[in-house]
């Protein structure tokens, strides 16, 4: 008995020095809502992380409580984006392989509020992805992270909240991640996992609300032409009248999207829509200084101009968008085909045994910790 006593604590002495291999599956299993001005998603997600542990091979015991957790090596694992307390749930479980190896399974369900960076570029015709960052507490020399192979990540699209104005995409990418400890004196790397899914914004809102209607005013400044030329005042008046609807529409747009330092495609169709209006704000003025005798053919022609540039801004708008829209969209849909194509080789070249051989005490489930 002692000799086995001290074989275990050697071979834990040695499985301590060597690096850890940790398998990470995440599963998105409800987002309830996505706030784009304060970049946040929140939501219910459930992590399981697979180690091998030596120490349990020749165990015994159907009953997983009487496991001595402490005394066996953690991954520490965290959800690194997570504001505030979330409210989480975490127990352990055993599995066994063909060869009798044994294996810790950590499972934790977190509901909270995560934080995500929006690329709002193409807001509102933009594709973004909801992370989940999840770190080790080891150094980035003692554990590796990686994602479960034979269990592949996944995002429950039947339970999403936020389906009027967001399309939730089937696949869950995974990259890895190298953070920093901030609040040691000694920063150390730690290794990380970076899981995302995708959601498609329904841009439909902003097509009919704003971008019609700010359409709708820019077209009215061809109205002001039928203003006689000898009351500019009438002109100018009804173009500023226009000018300050756009403003307002401008502002209803900001209202929409956090303060960035970068135009996204609802700043630039308003804000070229204003500069149009200005522009024959501007012409209204100017047609006052030339000669009157050739002046009315001058301003039909200016109007026949400011036509033309109307037409060709919205030719050229739609076509970038969709352009745009489409080599994003055909990027997403790669992506989930190469997502189904992994799902479906972990479902058939996995040994059946590895899947489902483990001890039968699932209802017997050691619970670890309960946060609020």
């Amino acid at each position: 008995m002692g000799d086995m006593k001290h074989q275990n604590s050697v071979l834990a002495a040695i499985m301590e020095k060597e690096k850890r291999k940790v398998m990470i599956k995440s599963v998105f299993l409800k987002i309830e809502d996505i706030d784009t001005i304060q970049e946040t998603f929140s939501g219910l997600v459930f992590v399981k992380a697979r180690w091998r542990e030596p120490l349990l091979d020749s165990s015994t015991s159907r009953d997983i409580s009487k496991i001595n957790w402490d005394g066996l090596w953690n991954p520490k694992i965290e959800i690194h984006n997570v504001k505030g307390e979330a409210k989480q749930q975490i127990w352990k479980d055993l599995q066994f392989g063909p060869g009798g190896e044994a294996f810790v399974l950590e499972k934790r369900r977190v509901k909270g509020v995560f934080s995500e960076s929006m690329e709002l570029q193409e807001f509102p015709f933009d594709i973004q992805d909801l992370s989940l960052l999840i770190t080790s507490n080891h150094q980035e020399n003692e554990v590796d992270l990686e994602e479960d192979q034979e269990d592949i990540s996944n995002v429950v699209t039947q339970s999403f909240v936020d389906e009027s104005e967001w399309h939730l995409k089937k696949f869950v990418q995974c990259e890895p991640r190298v953070t920093e400890d901030e609040f040691v004196q000694n920063k150390y790397r730690k290794p990380g996992l970076f899981f995302r899914c995708c959601v498609i914004r329904r841009a439909g809102f902003f097509v009919w609300n704003i971008m019609l209607i700010m359409s709708i005013i820019s077209a009215l400044s061809f109205v002001t032409f039928a203003v006689s030329r000898a009351l500019p005042q009438n002109r100018i008046q009804l173009s500023f009248i226009l000018l300050l609807a756009g403003v307002t529409f401008k502002f209803a747009a900001s209202q929409s999207v956090p303060k960035i330092s970068y135009l996204t495609h609802l700043d630039r169709y308003i804000l070229g829509s204003m500069i149009f209006l200005f522009l024959v704000a501007v012409w209204h003025g100017v047609i006052t200084r030339l000669d009157h005798n050739a002046s009315d053919e001058i301003d039909m022609y200016a109007f026949i101009a400011f036509i033309i540039l109307y037409v060709v801004l919205h030719v050229v708008f739609l076509v970038a968008m969709m352009i745009r829209g489409f080599s994003r969209r055909r990027d997403v849909h790669k992506r989930e085909q190469e997502y189904l194509k992994r799902l479906a080789a972990a479902g058939t070249a996995m040994p059946p045994t590895t899947r489902r051989k483990r001890r039968p005490f699932l209802h017997r489930q050691s619970r670890i910790g309960m946060n609020a």
